[in-house]
């Protein structure tokens, strides 16, 4: 019986031919570790600057007329996990991820993500009490949630398993759409409302919508299983999804073209709002709250639905040996998964909700050039409440130059500490944030990275 116990170390090598044997798990674990939305503790405090009225539209800039040059702002992270808590050295020199520790370092549920949002440009107007405002941006969002119980099947084989029935599903959506905005903000008295739609579409989505499968081992056997799942996966746009039907063909993912008018404009369309307010109290205490993203896309072009639907016995196979072959690749596993959870295939549209997100903000002037604040930010992702908590202090070092720093901690996040500025030369603002500055210098041992950067173009001083 080739199963590994706990007491075991099976030692996964990143170079040579173990690499393909694992290259799955890794992939799952790192889906969403691409340089791609992100949290923008720091963004709050950054006041005069016209990004943040992407947090909250309902905040306005001292500036009659603002154009907003390209920018990106793009974060990843994940739950628990870091390059070099994952990985270690062994004798040889070889760079080696040892299963058991792996397994050690993760949580029941475990998530991984990563979001960009490319700004191609924003135009706002506003004098006396109002302000009106367009704009288009490209965003990708991307996550992946998956049980502890997926990792030890894979790594450590089902022996410790006997007798249980486990979960193995994992939860992922990966999308990726054009944004164009139309917003306003109007201000009465101490308040100010703001309101922004959004017409969206959508290029290309992957993602599971039913999340039920779940593997049996037979309390005798290792080698007798029983399977039983519900569950579907979603492809539209450029995604092209080939042999996942289990029909004998390999299973490929790959990318459509696409010309310039469905780059700009997305074939699978959808609509959403944000909405805010800013309440003044005096002239040093201010509470706002937004709520953003509240939308979905339908998607139609190219729109397919995979699903597994039912329970299936097995006898003589061995999970491990599934990936313990010499010769196995992602591929083959792959196929030899697809197979065994008997896929069909319905070309049909469906329909994704984007992640909301929401924050809460509090900011005192203590100063003429020193203020703080307290952040409370919150996200639904992949149907799970992922909270943040921050506190950040900013100084105005004459009428050009802003520092500001903050401090948070979040549940997919963990503890980090952030810095932003933004220079004011003449018309043009250079702006800079990052939610977690240890990361730029130290990514590797860092499980959250975020940086945020741009150039505004201002004329004219808004009156009050």
């Amino acid at each position: 019986m080739k199963n590994f116990t706990t007491n075991k170390i099976q030692k996964i090598y990143l170079s040579g031919r173990f690499h393909k044997k694992y290259c799955f798990v890794l992939g799952l674990l790192f889906l969403g570790m691409i340089p791609i939305r992100a949290q923008d503790t720091g963004l709050s405090m950054m006041t005069n600057l016209w990004q943040t009225n992407t947090l909250n539209p309902s905040k306005m800039t001292d500036r009659r007329f603002i154009f907003s040059f390209p920018g990106i702002s793009a974060s990843m992270g994940t739950s628990a996990l870091t390059y070099n808590n994952l990985t270690s050295t062994n004798a040889e020199g070889k760079t080696v991820i040892v299963a058991n520790d792996l397994i050690d370092q993760l949580n029941n549920k475990n998530t991984v993500w990563a979001n960009t949002d490319f700004e191609t440009f924003h135009v706002a107007f506003g004098i006396d009490r109002w302000q009106v405002s367009i704009g288009h941006a490209f965003k990708t969002n991307t996550s992946i949630t998956f049980p502890k119980e997926l990792a030890q099947l894979a790594l450590q084989g089902n022996a410790q398993f006997l007798g249980q029935t486990v979960n193995i599903a994992p939860e992922f959506s990966t999308s990726t759409y054009g944004e164009w905005s139309i917003g306003t903000a109007i201000n009465y008295d101490r308040f100010t409302f703001g309101a922004r739609l959004k017409m969206l579409g959508g290029l290309s989505n992957f993602s599971s919508g039913k999340a039920v499968a779940s593997v049996y081992t037979d309390g005798a056997s290792v080698y007798e299983l029983t399977l039983a799942s519900d569950y579907t996966i979603n492809s539209a746009g450029l995604i092209n999804v080939t042999g996942l039907e289990g029909n004998g063909g390999d299973l490929e993912i790959t990318t459509a073209d696409m010309d310039a008018l469905d780059a700009v404009f997305g074939q699978n369309k959808g609509l959403a709002i944000d909405l805010g307010a800013t309440f003044r109290v005096n002239d040093k205490l201010e509470f706002s709250g937004s709520i953003l993203d509240i939308g979905s896309i339908k998607w139609t072009e190219n729109a397919k639905v995979y699903a597994s639907k039912g329970t299936y016995e097995y006898k003589g196979l061995d999970l491990l040996n599934l990936v313990e072959s010499e010769d196995t690749d992602f591929g083959q596993i792959a196929d030899t998964l697809s197979e065994i959870f008997q896929f069909s295939k319905a070309d049909e549209s469906y329909r994704t909700a984007l992640s909301w997100r929401t924050y809460w903000t509090v900011s005192y002037q203590v100063s003429d050039v020193f203020r703080v604040g307290g952040l409370l930010h919150t996200r639904r992702l992949k149907g799970n409440f992922d909270p943040t908590v921050a506190v950040n202090a900013a100084v105005d070092l004459g009428r050009w130059w802003t520092l500001g720093t903050n401090l948070s901690h979040g549940k997919s996040t963990g503890l980090a500490i952030g810095a932003n500025t933004a220079v004011r030369l003449g018309p043009v603002q250079l702006f800079f944030a990052t939610d977690n500055l240890p990361a730029l210098f130290n990514l590797v041992n860092n499980s959250y990275a975020h940086a945020r950067l741009g150039m505004n173009l201002g004329f004219g001083k808004r009156d009050d």
